[in-house]
């Protein structure tokens, strides 16, 4: 039970999404990173497209109920916290967004915690071999790593980790049709973010938008 609650909070921190194209970064997790084992396998496609950690796009909360391992808990509007049915050592929460007709429509997972130093040696290492990993399968990405406009920490060399905890900092990879980017059609954009906790501690998020991801969302925001 206290591993579950922790991990709604983490959930709750990741929550603002990475639209596609732009960084819109929200809330989500608490917890993250211990290497890389089975990853190439969890992030290639075969030719009928079979989705990250063994989900599909358009899938039903039925569907999906039927092969997560544990029961989805629905933790805010269409979010789902999930055990998918391929799961990686890289990651501990999984959360999958569902529309009541388009079904799953966004995938994200959140690492376990990196340890790092000041300057976040070791989350950018982890974050360069993510993002190489993707590459493998999905082509060329937009790299970015760079001080947000007017911040103070974020230009500081030794305070690296401190400035992501802040958000004065911002260190991720998109892939997309305007980065050159191979992706199915079912994959409307991919991004990979490193995110800090504070000045030693960081984690990898990785977010996979289906192609409908755009009109779900302006049909969600019509209402208004």
């Amino acid at each position: 039970m206290k591993l579950l609650v922790k991990n709604i909070g983490k959930i709750n921190i990741l929550t603002k999404e990475l639209l596609y194209n732009k960084i819109n970064k929200e809330e989500f997790m608490n917890n993250k990173i211990i290497g890389f084992l089975l990853v190439f396998s969890i992030f290639s496609i075969s030719k009928a497209f079979c989705g990250p950690f063994g989900l599909d796009f358009g899938m039903t909360y039925e569907q999906v109920s039927n092969i997560s391992k544990t029961e989805p808990i629905n933790i805010k509007e269409d979010y789902y916290l999930i055990t998918p049915p391929n799961t990686n050592d890289q990651f501990e929460v999984y959360v999958v967004c569902i529309h009541p007709k388009c079904g799953i429509y966004l995938i994200k997972a959140v690492s376990k915690d990196i340890n790092s130093n000041a300057q976040g040696t070791a989350l950018r290492s982890r974050f360069n071999d993510l993002v190489s990993t993707v590459e493998k399968t999905y082509g060329k990405c937009k790299k970015e790593d760079f001080a947000v406009k007017g911040s103070y920490w974020g230009n500081q060399p030794d305070y690296y980790m401190y400035a992501l905890a802040r958000d004065e900092r911002v260190l991720m990879a998109t892939w997309g049709k305007k980065e050159g980017s191979k992706l199915p059609p079912e994959i409307l954009a991919i991004f990979v973010e490193a995110k800090a906790e504070n000045s030693s501690t960081g984690y990898l998020i990785i977010e996979y938008y289906s192609k409908n991801y755009d009109i779900i969302k302006a049909e969600q925001e019509s209402v208004f």
